[in-house]
């Protein structure tokens, strides 16, 4: 009899473990970049973090600039409302130096969806090996008073990549994970979370590759030789 129940304990045990396995492999399976739009020689891929409500979003593209013109493009705050995807205004809120600062964007929305604002503590640095340029940007609070109406994003962070290749091309990747507040139903974000980046990155290509910043030049920014 104890050998029959030791022999049913082990299946159990085997049992469990299997079901234990395939959970972590069906988790990991979800947390991997998903291919959710590729048009236009854009790329965008979203993926759920772990215990996360809202996805983390990532777009790529190539374009014909220099690395100075993309930045010149970056650093230009009140000029996000030509490119940023409904932005209806930015502004500086604070130039900490050169390579940091800090500024305010209202993203319009339709209704009945609330418009969002947030404000933003960026920074940059480019390897000087690589020639490649990172930027880091996440949400800061109680620096700009809150308006009515309109729901203020807390949580957030973006980042841009863009690695200098030969022949006067740059390879840009955008990264983004915002929990936009408010009573936004997740499933609705997330279901349409490539709309933002596929316009944003396809409107900085028109300015880019139309020759917007071309004259641009930074001390801390060295082109690939």
């Amino acid at each position: 009899m104890k050998k029959i129940k030791l022999a049913a304990a082990g299946g159990r045990w085997q049992y469990w473990m299997t079901a234990a396995c395939c959970f972590l492999v069906l988790t990991s399976q979800a947390q991997e970049w998903k291919l959710v739009k590729d048009e236009d020689g854009i790329k965008v891929y979203s993926r759920l973090p772990e215990g996360a409500k809202f996805d983390e979003v990532r777009a790529t593209m190539r374009v014909k600039t220099t690395l100075s013109a993309f930045t010149a493009l970056l650093k230009d705050v009140p000029g996000y409302t030509e490119w940023a995807y409904n932005c209806v205004e930015a502004k500086m809120v604070l130039a900490v130096c050169d390579t940091a600062q800090c500024y305010y964007t209202h993203t319009g929305l339709p209704w009945p969806a609330s418009d969002r604002d947030q404000v933003f503590r960026s920074s940059l640095k480019q390897d000087s090996v690589t020639r490649v340029i990172r930027t880091n940007s996440v949400c800061v609070v109680d620096m700009v008073k809150e308006n009515d109406g309109i729901v203020r994003i807390k949580e957030g962070k973006t980042g841009w990549t863009l690695t200098p290749l030969a022949g006067g091309f740059v390879d840009v990747e955008y990264f983004a994970k915002i929990n936009p507040g408010g009573s936004v139903p997740a499933w609705l974000v997330n279901s349409t979370i490539d709309m933002g980046p596929f316009n944003t990155l396809k409107k900085a290509r028109e300015l880019l590759e139309g020759g917007k910043y071309k004259d641009a030049t930074f001390w801390f920014v060295k082109e690939l030789e």
